[in-house]
């Protein structure tokens, strides 16, 4: 990760009012694939994110070039990190990962876009795995 880990959104989020641009990336706990992505602008929008490649072995997509133009990603294996919005609304048993929309971090410039997919493999809404590490007193 960069020195900070406050990430710009030039784009904004979709869905979500443009202004709201930058944000902070903290991990839930040591060695979890799991964090939460805080609006450094609202304190009442937050994320669940997860590394989908701790949790998903076999994800994978190409980057397109536009996005990794307007990301400015020049070296992916050094400047790139991937997560996956979680959706737990419904209780962590019936938790969902959004596989078609990764958010995508440039980790040396701050600069993060949530990507939308051309992908038939992945939907806004795969199952999260109950054994993906997240326990709570109805996941037990």
């Amino acid at each position: 990760m960069a020195d900070s880990n406050i990430f710009t959104f030039p784009a904004g989020l979709p869905g979500l009012p443009g202004e709201l641009t930058r944000f902070e990336l903290v991990a839930l706990a040591p060695a979890s694939p799991f964090f939460f992505l805080q609006s450094l602008q609202d304190d009442n929008i937050g994320f669940i994110l997860v590394n989908p490649f701790a949790i998903f072995p076999d994800y994978e997509f190409d980057l397109p070039v536009e996005e990794a133009e307007a990301l400015g990603i020049k070296a992916p294996e050094k400047e790139l990190a991937v997560f996956c919005i979680v959706n737990a609304s419904r209780g962590l048993k019936s938790a969902t990962v959004n596989l078609l929309a990764p958010v995508v971090l440039n980790t040396a410039s701050g600069t993060a876009r949530q990507v939308v997919l051309n992908d038939r493999r992945y939907s806004v809404r795969h199952p999260l795995p109950q054994t993906a590490g997240m326990t709570t007193r109805e996941g037990r």
